[in-house]
């Protein structure tokens, strides 16, 4: 049986230029790396130490099917979420959404790195 994460793998593209590399590492599970629009190497995560994002743990959320992309050491705790549009009933759009645990409400000034928050079309 085919895992549902495998449709998340690939290149995908934003609008604005942004870019998310993501392959199967296990059964369940994925590395992630973004890029930022107009740059050839990883975003650095200014609230990891500069730490470029590569090798970013992603995981399916039980619950909805949703991509929860980990962009700290906390597994859960700031996390870029993907969800496909399904609107044409394909697997080929992806929707992005910031999640962070309340008490680090200082990330938010980090925010700027990863928008704009628009779709990913898969490359």
């Amino acid at each position: 049986m085919d895992s549902y994460i495998k449709n998340y793998c690939g290149s995908w593209r934003s609008k604005s230029g942004n870019r998310i590399e993501i392959t199967l590492k296990e059964a369940e599970f994925v590395s992630v790396n973004f890029y930022r629009a107009g740059e050839n190497t990883a975003m650095l995560r200014p609230w990891l130490h500069e730490k470029p994002a590569t090798g970013m743990l992603g995981t399916l959320d039980p619950e909805g099917g949703t991509l929860d992309i980990a962009l700290s050491e906390n597994e859960n705790s700031f996390c870029l979420n993907l969800y496909f549009d399904l609107i044409d009933g394909s697997y080929r759009r992806v929707q992005p959404s910031i999640i962070r645990d309340e008490a680090e409400q200082y990330l938010e000034q980090y925010y700027f790195l990863i928008e704009p928050l628009e779709p990913y079309e898969k490359c």
